[in-house]
């Protein structure tokens, strides 16, 4: 057996996954992407750590937050540029540094082959996330993959989240979200799904602060949690 026991088959119908700091570990990319941006106005360069703390809501969000942390003051339109500026150089650092979270593969593939509906709900956007996922080969464990720029409100908001399990026909209460984050806890409350934190990531909080219904040390721990959230019939 592989470790993914269900008293049912169908439970859970759907586990929906973060990117950045739950399936992958990408900071040491976006901190050289970053760093890259920050240097063609002579700032920077910032630390890992710092730029570890900024991850979140988004790309544009990360832009603004960089610029913050140099002091520069950007007027929007500045702002706008230094996005899309961002977009270019990051999408030629998205698996140079990059690698993927211990117990990942395995963790996927069991679920897989159980016949759990898997799927993406990230801020990325999406034409890095095809990316990055064809690297890893994990492409093919997906179901849906739905990105920042998917015309849906980015999490915290649960839009992802709802759009995901609409795909699948899968009820929030039948789901579960796995991620890293606040935002992904705060998505899954909105959206009524379960919530699994995986320590490791790129919270600013303390996992135990984060409202889930479990954290977990590692993917290695996911299948036997998952059963244990099973609501009571």
């Amino acid at each position: 057996m592989n470790g993914f026991v269900h008293e049912e088959p169908h439970w859970p119908r759907a586990v929906l996954f973060d990117l950045d700091g739950t399936l992958i570990d990408s900071v040491p990319d976006i901190r050289a992407a970053v760093n890259e941006l920050l240097a063609r106005r002579g700032l920077g360069p910032l630390p890992l750590d710092q730029v570890k703390s900024m991850i979140g809501n988004g790309v544009q969000k990360l832009v603004e937050r960089a610029f913050a942390a140099t002091t520069e003051s950007l007027s929007p339109a500045e702002l706008q540029d230094e996005y899309m500026a961002m977009l270019d150089i990051y999408a030629k650092h998205l698996t140079g540094l990059t690698t993927l979270m211990p117990g990942v593969r395995g963790a996927l593939d069991a679920l897989h082959g159980e016949g759990v509906r898997l799927g993406l709900v990230t801020n990325k956007p999406q034409r890095f996330i095809e990316t990055i996922l064809d690297h890893f080969r994990l492409a093919h464990f997906f179901g849906t993959v739905i990105g920042g720029d998917a015309g849906v409100a980015k999490k915290p908001a649960p839009d992802m989240l709802l759009a995901a399990l609409d795909q699948f026909g899968a009820k929030p209460w039948d789901a579960v979200m796995v991620g890293d984050s606040v935002s992904d806890v705060k998505a899954a409350r909105a959206a009524g799904t379960f919530a699994i934190i995986v320590r490791g990531g790129y919270t600013v909080v303390p996992v135990e602060q984060l409202g889930a219904d479990v954290v977990i040390d590692s993917f290695r721990q996911l299948g036997g949690v998952l059963p244990t959230l099973k609501p009571a019939a």
